[in-house]
């Protein structure tokens, strides 16, 4: 049985399983579809390492996919954000018999896009990235990260506890090794969203090549930040509209 928290929004509805990303956790990752609450039963979980979920000294994405896949039950629409794109994929491989349709938001799948131009940019300035900043000086990190995704964001000093323990969590993670298993993907039959918001054109790669393989829908709300489910209606309006289509199966 997972230990993992979570927030649940809803009382009655299909189950939507929301997997937040690296730098913001659940019910911040997560809190514009709140409204979506009416119809649909949202789990949004802390992912190990993210309190109140229990402490981790490394984050490992095949681990937390294994515990998504224990919140899914027997069956559950799946949506993951930036890594907790990656680990809902990688979730939905190891379970594809409980998912009912999977969206993806920017997930750093990078060795999947390796050999387009952007992607492979992206790939190489994350490695010099971690190579050569101190993980201990969390807010140089932090910012020297978001630089190499060209993400323009003023973080507040001193790091807030819950970004300082996001920070430390992203020190531990390796995004240009987090490739995600397509041909197992490919051979499902949910439905698959893949949306992006076109700040950062690595991350555009990747999505173009999750679209075409998994294959599912593509849609880009250019503009939009790197949480693009952060922009609520519009972005809401198309993960509805993709839940309604996908149905539920009969159980």
């Amino acid at each position: 049985m997972t230990l993992l928290e979570a927030e649940r929004w809803g009382d009655a509805g299909p189950p939507v399983v929301l997997v937040h990303g690296s730098l913001s956790s659940a019910a911040a990752a997560f809190g514009k579809q709140k409204v979506l609450a009416d119809r649909y039963r949202l789990i949004a979980p802390y992912r190990r390492g993210y309190s109140p979920s229990p402490a981790t000294g490394r984050i490992d994405p095949d681990r937390d996919a294994r515990d998504i896949v224990e919140l899914l039950g027997s069956g559950a629409h799946l949506v993951g954000t930036s890594m907790g794109g990656v680990v809902a994929m990688r979730a939905a491989a190891l379970a594809p018999d409980k998912v009912w349709s999977l969206t993806v938001i920017e997930p750093p799948a990078m060795p999947n896009a390796a050999g387009r131009p952007e992607a492979d940019k992206l790939i190489e300035g994350l490695r010099e990235h971690w190579a050569q900043a101190d993980p201990a000086d969390l807010e140089a990190f932090a910012a020297g990260f978001l630089r190499t995704l060209g993400v323009s964001m003023e973080l507040p000093s001193p790091l807030p506890p819950p970004l300082a323990e996001a920070v430390r969590n992203l020190t531990t993670e390796r995004p240009w090794e987090t490739g995600v298993p397509l041909e197992q993907l490919a051979a499902t039959t949910f439905p698959k969203l893949v949306v992006s918001g076109g700040g950062t054109p690595g991350f555009e790669d990747v999505a173009d090549v999750l679209a075409e393989q998994l294959p599912g829908k593509r849609v880009l709300f250019d503009g939009s930040p790197h949480a693009v489910q952060r922009i609520g209606a519009r972005f809401n309006d198309e993960l509805l509209a993709h839940l309604v289509a996908a149905g539920e199966p009969q159980q």
